[in-house]
């Protein structure tokens, strides 16, 4: 035995010798072609590629002051196309910066071969403008490896509306999603240059870390150009798995290329992740660096956080534009989108969000059906139209008689990029009936088509007068409860546009006036909050916020206050809209603020981490800043309040309570899916009823345990309260609606499932997915609930069945409020509909 195994070791020493002398003889071989490599450096041409056929002919010429790289040097070709490059120890590329109006007719880059003699690179003009505009789609985080519309809707929006390339911000994702990406969204198949970023998701396993990338897509820094501006796509900074790259690497070709772009080009940089929330964008790398503001850098493109969120840096005119993924809904309930960036030689002129997934929405709110808005004597035409692939380009509104007779033609303005409207005198004959048709023009020419059948009546304003509706959900416990009893049958008083999209305000009800705030993701400077007239919906003043309202308003003692998703507080007075004060929180870094705050007592309570704040409504004075925790992701929870004590959460966190009088932390609670928060939490008979992502948990405020909880196989990560009443407690979901339990028993009583969604907004949820992100309100014996499928429904509160329902032609979003008898609807479209019970 003892020979055996002596001489198994043999062998195996042998064995290992071998291999160890293979290695050091490959990896001499390595040195020696990469010696020779640099000792030859690299030389080729850029030329004009008229027939796409990947070789110079006899009548195709050189393409002269191109630039050209090994990921280290830039040059620049001569008179005849040619370069020649030093080459670097670590180069594994040259590429070319892609000029204005011309596209690569193989690649941009060839990867280092001993065995080139030349590297080459055909291009081919594109016929298309080259000095004033550029338009790019861009895709983040899409973290897939199957199939779905959102890839169709996003290669038909670039043809039909004349995309210049399309960029994929990083997070693509793993060695599937990779695999998969490289496969099917490519320049090939989506019909145009395709370009991609590596996110951290994206260094995997491997030699090193951007190994794989580097085989499907290329190297992990370039730049190219279109229209009248320079694009640059820098890497991650960290992964999964360690990079070879280092930011000494970054900025010596940083450097290098912009010593060769016209300094008045704008300059716009995608990365996976935002450099900074500051306004100085330099990149450091041991002792050298680089300032991109001295570089006439415009806007950085990223994606990482997947939130909808934008913003100016500063005085410094840089803005930065953060995404949700295109195939499911953000981290922080943001939209399911892609979006679309126009450039002109200023920067960024006009940021367009594509809702994925919205095929043929059209829905007339008034003239319909359900009811006839009127604006003082005129009849209000007010119409949601979308979809995604093709956005509305023209509508035009028809009326006829019982007799067929046409009896108004008017063409129809827009609000929004949902919503269409105008107001016209009424025919004379009141109380008759009229059909209303509808043509909305499609950009590609194609027509969708709608009708209905109306009668011309105003609706009756009640006679009640009802308690103040000051927060979402009416009160800090949030309890969604009403003293409001319905017949279920809703019929619309008024409509009224914001000109913005409307997230997650509530409408907030006091003094005779309904008050929401808008969301302005893109920066396009369209973020408000408007006052309207409960009664008419008449406009009485909009205030221009520096940010989205992402959240709820709170109003108290003739004040409003709202913070913005930059985390600026802004104290109106409600009667005029006139500025009280404005307080800067010291919010400087993501994510952004998208929590609801409330008022107790003459203190506002508002901000997130660091700067949750608590603040005297009458001054703006700091009363106590929260130094006990921070982190996580942003939230679409609203704060809740009982007896001193405040409830908050930040996203994949904690749940935390903090004594409200002195911000004290209590207790926090991160187990049992209590760390991914997007619900709010609600009290009841002296308990917190709050959801996990599959457990809601009935818990002790004094203490944070779960004294009770009820197993959800269904997704609890919508931006909803649970309600309870004296029987049931009811949840919303992601997927499978609303789930009634019995309160004793804890069983499961019904279950209420509407329409598919028109897009997706909780976190990963993707088709098919019947999701409410609106938290039901309690109106005796019935639930008024709005869902994503544009509908509001009135649900039998005993069966779970719907005995009523109306269109609002878009997501509601918003908890809904009840006001002097009428339901208050705020929908993604911009819309406040007031609907009569």
């Amino acid at each position: 035995m003892f020979a055996g195994l002596l001489q198994f070791a043999i062998c195996n020493s042998y064995f290992l010798y071998t291999m160890t002398m293979k290695k050091t003889l490959l990896t001499l071989l390595s040195c020696c072609c990469l010696q020779m490599l640099m000792a030859q450096g690299f030389s080729g041409k850029v030329y004009s590629d008229g027939n796409a056929n990947g070789k110079q002919d006899a009548a195709e010429t050189g393409i002269p002051g191109v630039r050209v790289s090994d990921g280290l040097t830039v040059t620049v070709t001569d008179q005849g196309g040619n370069f020649h490059l030093p080459g670097h120890a670590r180069a594994r590329f040259v590429f070319i910066t892609t000029p204005a109006g011309y596209k690569s007719t193989g690649t941009f880059y060839i990867r280092t071969d001993s065995t080139l003699t030349a590297y080459n690179f055909g291009l081919q003009q594109n016929n298309r403008p080259t000095k004033d505009k550029a338009r790019f789609v861009r895709l983040a985080d899409t973290e897939t490896t199957q199939f779905n519309s959102w890839m169709t809707e996003a290669k038909e929006y670039a043809r039909n509306e004349d995309a210049d390339f399309m960029i994929h911000t990083g997070d693509i994702c793993y060695e599937k999603g990779m695999a998969f990406h490289a496969q099917y969204v490519n320049t090939q198949t989506m019909g145009l240059p395709v370009y991609y970023c590596i996110g951290n998701h994206d260094l995997v396993k491997g030699p090193y870390g951007e190994a794989l990338y580097e085989s499907l897509f290329g190297p992990v820094f370039y730049s190219f150009e279109a229209g009248p501006a320079h694009f640059i796509v820098t890497p991650m900074r960290y992964g999964d798995y360690q990079p070879s790259y280092t930011a000494e690497d970054v900025v010596k070709w940083l450097k290098n290329d912009l010593a060769h772009t016209d300094p008045s080009k704008p300059v716009i940089v995608f990365n996976h992740d935002l450099l900074t929330y500051d306004t100085l964008f330099a990149i450091r790398a041991g002792n050298d660096s680089i300032n991109l503001n001295e570089h006439n850098l415009k806007a950085w493109i990223y994606g990482h956080w997947h939130i909808n969120f934008a913003r100016t840096h500063g005085n410094s005119g840089i803005r930065s534009l953060c995404a949700a993924p295109p195939p499911d809904g953000g981290i922080d309930n943001s939209a399911s989108n892609f979006d679309v960036v126009d450039i002109d030689p200023k920067g960024i002129s006009l940021v367009r969000r594509r809702y994925t997934y919205v095929e043929n929405q059209l829905t007339l709110v008034s003239p319909a059906a359900g009811g006839v808005a009127f604006d003082q004597d005129k009849m209000v035409v007010s119409l949601n139209a979308y979809h995604t692939a093709s956005p509305v380009k023209q509508v035009r509104f028809r009326m006829y008689d019982q007799k067929g007779h046409l009896v108004k033609e008017l063409p129809l303005q827009q609000q929004t990029d949902w919503n269409w409207r105008t107001a016209t005198a009424a025919p004379v004959g009141k109380n008759d009936v009229y059909t209303a048709t509808v043509e909305a023009t499609l950009g590609t020419g194609r027509v969708l088509f709608v009708r209905d059948t109306f009668r011309l009546t105003k609706t009756a304003l009640p006679a009640t007068t009802g308690p103040e509706w000051p927060e979402v959900l009416q009160n800090v416990q949030r309890t969604g409860s009403t003293g409001t009893v319905t017949t279920g049958r809703l019929q619309l008083k008024w409509t009224a546009n914001t000109g913005g999209n409307i997230w997650k305000s509530s409408p907030i009800c006091a003094g005779g006036r309904v008050f929401v705030g808008t969301i302005d993701d893109e920066n396009n400077t369209r973020c408000n909050i408007t006052a309207l007239d409960a009664a008419t919906g008449k406009r009485l003043w909009q205030f221009a916020t520096g940010n989205s309202i992402k959240h709820s308003m709170s109003y108290s003692e003739g004040l409003l206050l709202a913070t913005d998703a930059d985390g600026i507080t802004y104290a109106l007075d409600a009667a005029t809209g006139k500025l009280r004060w404005q307080h800067e929180g010291p919010h400087k870094s993501l994510p952004a603020y998208n929590s609801g705050g409330l008022i107790q007592n003459g203190i506002y309570y508002t901000g997130a981490g660091n700067y949750l704040q608590a603040l005297d409504i009458r001054t703006g004075q700091v009363k106590w800043t929260n130094k006990d925790w921070a982190g996580g992701e942003g939230t679409p929870a609203a704060m809740t309040y009982r007896n001193g004590q405040l409830i908050t959460s930040s996203n994949w966190n904690h749940l935390y309570a903090h004594d409200a009088a002195t911000g004290k932390l209590q207790w926090k609670r991160n187990d049992e899916g209590l760390r991914f928060r997007s619900g709010t939490a609600a009290f009841f008979d002296n308990l917190l009823y709050v959801h996990g992502i599959n457990k809601l948990h009935v818990i002790e405020p004094a203490t944070g345990k779960t004294v009770d909880s009820i197993p959800v196989t269904a997704e609890l990560k919508t931006m909803t309260a649970p309600l309870v009443t004296s029987q049931y407690i009811i949840t919303c979901t992601a997927r499978d609606g609303m789930i009634a339990y019995d309160k004793a028993t804890k069983a499961q009583v019904w279950q209420f499932v509407p329409c598919e969604a028109l897009f997706y907004t909780a976190p990963y949820t993707t088709p098919a997915s019947a999701t409410i992100e609106s938290t039901p309100l309690l109106a005796g014996n019935r639930l008024l609930v709005g869902a994503s499928d544009g509908f509001v429904y009135v649900v039998d509160l005993a069966s779970g069945k719907a005995v009523n329902r109306i269109a609002t032609g878009a997501p509601v979003f918003a908890d809904m409020a009840i006001y002097n008898g009428m339901l208050y609807v705020a929908d993604f479209s911009g819309n406040v509909n007031a609907y009569r019970l």
